[in-house]
């Protein structure tokens, strides 16, 4: 199959620039793929091993490891895999979801280490079969009453109809992205109620073919965090810059946030920050610099009862697109989960994506974006680590804010059985 391209013509400044730009999804581009490497994989394997041989040690004697392999098996059908409007493409699909799940705790360190595959075989479209890989690991140490030091390691292999569409809304060709994201940072504690805390976070955004801008990203955050004298109560207040750099320009980022968190009880907890960011942005091609201001906000609640757990999730920020433009986007996720008797649960996923020009002097090419996804699901808890699930999802894109007479949608319903054994030492 081959997709339709159209060379248009980007004004920056007096200057015109001439850029490919993508028609639609629907099909292939005979574009020069790239070597995808398996460093990341080794890398994360080898911390995997360091914590095992860790937790042998006489000092681990005391430390609380629990080691959770699971896996999930599931069939099911989806109408439309490569999310088309033309030429869709059905089939009935086979897919594991193995993983495996490191817990250490002690006294004065913690760390985790998650690692997951999605492993999906297409009976009809076998040339569309796919293993997402996915790998985060993160862990503090306190050194001293005061000082406590902290590092993590992200890193995902999947298509750019998985984490990407997630994050941006937007819908793209259908081949692998890579994201790493390590990090590391301290705290340190002014007194019992004050603190200060220091994150840096590298990303590296890889695609494998050359149609779309690979990028990196140095970012750091400073946060003064105060507990008020209700103790539930807790604000912050600090700086936020990175540096973002791709073939087609450098962004240099600054914002001034301001947050609150609560805890509301045992069960209910609120996080909230608004911030206002000022934005540089040189093109590489002409040399044009282009100032831009805005705002940044998160708003987060998450209750987690006996029988319900509800989680909210919003953010306004810039995100960067495949094609290395920089935009606007308000991203809201709603996750709903109530037990409905001792062994049958229900619930559903939905998560909505906005995503626009983030100034009117933008590139006119650059189009606006809707996003939604709903996955209602329906669960039987077979024992103590096992349940059987029923999902449902519909996806639904469209080139505009509000409604489009032509989007973009995509079906999938599938059974799944989910079993994990958790193991203490």
């Amino acid at each position: 199959m081959t997709q339709s391209r159209t060379v248009t013509t980007m004004s920056i400044g007096n200057k015109e620039v001439r850029a490919l730009k993508q028609t639609s999804s629907e099909k292939w581009l005979p574009e020069k793929e790239k070597k995808i490497t398996w460093g990341y994989f080794v890398s994360f394997l080898l911390l995997v091993i360091a914590a095992i041989c860790l937790s042998l040690t006489p000092n681990a004697r005391a430390a609380d490891i629990t080691l959770t392999p699971k896996i999930g098996l599931a069939t099911g059908y989806e109408d439309n895999i490569m999310y088309s409007r033309e030429e869709k493409v059905d089939s009935t699909i086979i897919s594991a979801m193995p993983g495996l799940i490191l817990n250490y705790d002690t006294l004065v360190s913690s760390a985790q280490m998650i690692a997951d595959f999605d492993i999906a075989h297409y009976i009809d479209e076998t040339d569309l079969d796919y293993v997402n890989q996915y790998y985060n690991a993160h862990g503090d140490y306190r050194v001293s009453n005061r000082w406590k030091i902290k590092a993590g390691f992200n890193f995902k292999k999947d298509t750019m109809l998985n984490s990407y569409l997630e994050e941006t809304g937007r819908v793209v060709q259908r081949i692998d992205r890579l994201y790493t994201n390590p990090s590391a940072g301290f705290s340190y504690e002014i007194s019992k109620t004050s603190s200060i805390d220091t994150d840096y976070r590298f990303e590296k955004i890889q695609y494998e073919k050359d149609l779309y801008q690979d990028y990196e990203r140095h970012r750091l955050d400073v946060r003064y965090r105060h507990q008020l004298k209700s103790i539930q109560d807790t604000i912050l207040v600090g700086p936020s810059f990175y540096h973002r750099e791709n073939d087609l320009s450098d962004v240099d980022y600054a914002s001034v946030d301001f947050g609150w968190l609560r805890n509301w009880d045992a069960i209910t907890s609120t996080f909230a920050t608004v911030g206002a960011r000022y934005t540089n942005e040189k093109y590489n091609i002409t040399g044009e610099n282009r100032d831009g201001i805005g705002a940044r906000a998160r708003v987060e609640l998450t209750r987690r009862g006996v029988s319900s757990t509800i989680e909210f999730h919003y953010y306004h920020d810039l995100a960067t697109l495949a094609d290395g433009t920089d935009v606007n986007v308000d991203n809201f996720r709603v996750i709903y989960d109530y037990l409905l008797t001792a062994r049958i649960g229900a619930g559903i996923n939905a998560h909505l994506v906005l995503s626009y020009k983030s100034s009117s002097s933008q590139n006119r090419d650059t189009q606006d974006n809707r996003y939604y996804f709903l996955e209602p699901y329906v669960y039987y808890q077979l024992t103590k680590n096992s349940a059987l699930y029923l999902h449902y999802s519909y996806q639904n894109s469209s080139a505009d804010l509000i409604d489009s007479v032509d989007p973009w949608e995509r079906n999938k319903i599938w059974i799944e059985y989910r079993f994990e054994v958790p193991m203490k030492f």
